[in-house]
């Protein structure tokens, strides 16, 4: 190979480089909320929504399992797709246990998240996560009993908003009480193990 063709395709290489890097520089990310959890005021409490099929769904139909609630929406460019990939394979590593247990998607930006927005973005991840919307005011209500933040944040460059959001997977146990939470970016390999130990007590 000439020394003009080495150089050639180096160079292709380095625009490449570039490119990828600007394109990835400009792509927004999600701003999380880490909020300290007071321990003096419980987490949780029973909702009802509406699924992404339009149909009526309420926490306390999961009494007989295990249930791991997450916050989020689903124009997250980042935080919500991983945690919701993060379960997706943590529940494959399960096995029968997974029959046990229960995952709920609950969006906190109901002005776009529709029951319709809501089953098309439920392709990307376990068929069985329940992922639901609602009124503003019922969907803050389910956000106020597990101290879920969220506010609306413009992004300079970008014409829509992103949500400023608190990022924790709420482990409830089967009798809806509150038992342990994690952080969105909580490996498969460690959500498996609370669920395991979870299970097991």
């Amino acid at each position: 190979m000439n020394r003009f063709v080495v150089f050639t395709v180096i160079g292709i290489a380095i625009g490449l480089g570039v490119l990828l890097g600007l394109y990835k520089f400009q792509q927004p990310t999600a701003v999380i909320h880490k909020n300290i959890t007071d321990s003096t005021v419980p987490i949780g409490g029973d909702f009802a929504l509406i699924d992404q099929f339009g149909i009526s769904r309420s926490t306390t139909e999961f009494r007989d399992k295990i249930l791991l609630i997450y916050f989020g929406y689903t124009y997250c460019p980042d935080v919500c797709p991983m945690a919701l990939e993060h379960i997706t394979k943590a529940l494959q590593k399960l096995g029968r246990d997974r029959d046990k247990i229960r995952v709920i998607f609950v969006s906190v930006d109901p002005a776009r998240d529709t029951s319709e927005i809501l089953k098309l973005y439920s392709t990307n991840f376990d068929p069985n996560i329940i992922m639901l919307t609602g009124t503003q005011e019922a969907v803050q209500n389910a956000m106020n009993k597990y101290k879920v933040y969220a506010k609306k944040e413009k992004k300079e460059g970008f014409s829509d908003y992103l949500v400023n959001h608190t990022s924790v997977v709420y482990v409830m146990g089967i009798d809806g009480t509150y038992i342990t939470s994690f952080a969105h970016s909580t490996s498969p390999e460690e959500i498996q193990k609370v669920l395991l130990k979870v299970l097991r007590n």
